[in-house]
Parts: C-alpha cells; sequence; structure tokens
C-alpha cells in the first residue's frame, strides 16, 4: 500500500526523478538492466558535474570576494599615503612615496626605470624631460627595452610627464641646452654600446 504524499527517494526517486522510462518487456533483461545502468551512471555524471560547477562558482565568489577585499586594502593604503604626501613639497618624497605615487597614476611601465629616486630625483627627471621631451622620451625607451626588455608606449611616457606636472616645480633650474646636449650624447653613447 502506498502512503499519501509519498516522496520516492535513493534508487526508486532517482529513476522516477529523472524519468527514465526502460521498457524491460521489448528488451531482454540483461540489456534492460545494461541500459538503465547506464541511465544512472549518466545522471550519476551529472550531477557530480552540477556539484563541481557549483564548488567553482563559489571559489571563483570567494576569489572575487579576496580581490575586492585586496582592491579595498590597497585604495585605502593609498587614501593613507595621499593623505601623508605633500604635494606641495615633491622633494620630501622617498622611494616609496615616488612608487606609490606611479602605481597610483597608472604608471608601473616606468617602475624599473625610477627604483631607488626619492622625489628629487623625480622632480630633476622631470625637468629633463621637460627640457629635452623628445630626446628623453628615445632615452628612457631604449634603456627600459636594453636593461629591462619592456617597450616605453609614447601615451605612457606623456603621462608621466602630466602627472608630474602637477606635482613638480615649474621653475625648474636646468639649463636647457646643458641638458638637452647630455641627453643626446648619452643616448649616443647607449646606442653605441648595444648595437
Amino acid at each position: 500500500k502506498m502512503k499519501k504524499d509519498y516522496v520516492p527517494d535513493g534508487w526508486l526517486g532517482f529513476i522516477l526523478g529523472t524519468r527514465m522510462y526502460i521498457d524491460f518487456g521489448t528488451y531482454d533483461f540483461d540489456k534492460a538492466i545494461q541500459l538503465l545502468d547506464n541511465e544512472i551512471q549518466l545522471q550519476k555524471k551529472k550531477c557530480k558535474d552540477a556539484k563541481e560547477a557549483a564548488k567553482m562558482e563559489k571559489k571563483i565568489e570567494i576569489d572575487i570576494q579576496y580581490k575586492e577585499n585586496i582592491n579595498e586594502e590597497f585604495d585605502n593604503h593609498h587614501n593613507a599615503i595621499e593623505e601623508i604626501i605633500n604635494f606641495d613639497n615633491i622633494s620630501n618624497w622617498n622611494e616609496s612615496i615616488v612608487r606609490d605615487f606611479l602605481m597610483r597614476k597608472n604608471l608601473s611601465d616606468l617602475l624599473p626605470l625610477c627604483d631607488g629616486i626619492n622625489g628629487d630625483e623625480l622632480n630633476s627627471l622631470y625637468g629633463m624631460c621637460r627640457s629635452s621631451l623628445v630626446s628623453m622620451y628615445h632615452s628612457l625607451k631604449f634603456e627600459l627595452l636594453k636593461l629591462h626588455d619592456k617597450i616605453l608606449p609614447i601615451s605612457t611616457y606623456l603621462h608621466f610627464i602630466s602627472s608630474l606636472s602637477a606635482v613638480c616645480a615649474d621653475d625648474l633650474p636646468l639649463n636647457t641646452y646643458i641638458c638637452s646636449t647630455y641627453v643626446e650624447e648619452h643616448l649616443r653613447d647607449d646606442e653605441s654600446r648595444f648595437c
């Protein structure tokens, strides 16, 4: 006798739940059992695949959450650094602040070139770039390519100049002629060494 509102479970629920109909009357018994076994294995595989997909989705959600947390920490760190950085006086920047400034301004391509320099040196680099824009681009591009095997896009260089113009002094005491002559000679010396 069947109970009212009976919900089959186990193998019967598995067969009824997946609506597997195998007519044992039309097949040889062994063949019908094989078909049933094949269907059960197929359903198990689908169930296993669904569980693995759910695990992957959960892992992806965890990874996304982790990345969001990292990004939030990164933003908080940079916001704290922004408060510490005195934009009026770049000469007080240490190497860490210079590196953070470049990262925050999406100038990570220039990190190898600016590794180990402080605010005064970054200000001097800006002055050299300002006084001889094209020559300095060639010089920095050449150094980055030969020493670090990276390419310096012109857009990154121009963004670098633009970002530094906001924090560097425009009245730098650099002699334009001396600076551009030095850069051109330096560039020629480097090219002759590597070519």
